[in-house]
């Protein structure tokens, strides 16, 4: 489970970087705004720490 954390750390990360690079060029990435790519970012932050959470021992 870690280790799909860690991916969907990497991912968030790159969604961030392509939003942030699509809104200050002001073009299109894949015909998609920049805010797609940042709600994404978050969405896969959110599963993330979610995975971690449930991996942590003694949880009821």
């Amino acid at each position: 489970m870690r280790n799909v954390a860690v991916a969907l750390l990497v991912l968030a990360g790159l969604a961030f970087v392509v939003g942030t690079y699509s809104a200050f060029s002001g073009s299109l990435v894949l015909a998609k705004q920049p805010v797609t790519y940042w709600r994404g970012a978050i969405g896969f932050l959110l599963f993330a720490v979610t995975l971690l959470l449930l991996e942590r021992p003694g949880r009821a």
